[in-house]
């Protein structure tokens, strides 16, 4: 898409995005961008410090969460929590296969235990 910019982002008040990786790089910018676009955004990081430190810098409707994606006890906790929390969340913001997101929010289920 030639010319595209991040004033092309519609307005996300009312939406909850998880995005993973959100405390440097590509996920950085883009819970930037979905924050100040009025999206709540849930960093899911590693290391929670550095998320904490990346909320203050993003600004707006932002939380930080631990995720270790390499543990599957993290990501079932993780899980647990956000459904518990956020019953329903928009598609994530992937970086990879945009092409296969679904339109409006997605229901949260508990993890299976």
């Amino acid at each position: 898409m030639t010319g595209w910019t991040t004033d092309h982002i519609p307005d996300q008040h009312g939406r909850v995005a998880v995005v993973t990786g959100a405390n440097s790089g590509l996920g950085l910018v883009t819970a930037t961008e979905l924050a100040s676009h009025g999206a709540h955004v849930v960093l899911a990081v590693r290391h929670t410090p550095a998320g904490k430190e990346a909320a203050r810098r993003i600004g707006g409707d932002v939380e930080v969460r631990e995720l270790d994606l390499a543990s599957l006890a993290s990501v079932r906790t993780f899980a647990a929590k956000l459904a518990g929390d956020h019953p329903a969340i928009d598609p994530p913001a992937r970086r990879r296969n945009a092409g296969r997101q679904r339109p409006g929010p997605t229901p949260v289920s508990p993890a299976p235990t």
